[in-house]
């Protein structure tokens, strides 16, 4: 597997499950990331935001974590 120091990745879905697993691994690999999440707000049954997700990030060595893009979907 080659290494992702140095490397700059975007991901979304990252305030939670697979999405924060992919990105804390990157960041505790030496990648810049920055995330993207619709989790703005504590949801009352589910943990993570995109705030959180990027205190975890920068916890894991993250050395750029970008709270980037907050998405709110809603139907037409």
């Amino acid at each position: 597997m080659s290494s992702l120091k140095g490397k700059t990745l975007f991901i979304s879905g990252a305030s939670r499950g697979i999405g924060l697993a992919i990105v804390l691994r990157a960041a505790r690999d030496g990648a810049n990331v920055a995330i993207a999440a619709k989790t703005a707000e504590p949801h009352p049954k589910l943990k993570g935001t995109i705030y959180t997700a990027a205190d975890e990030v920068r916890a894991a060595g993250g050395k750029r974590c970008q709270s980037s893009a907050i998405f709110a979907m809603r139907p037409r």
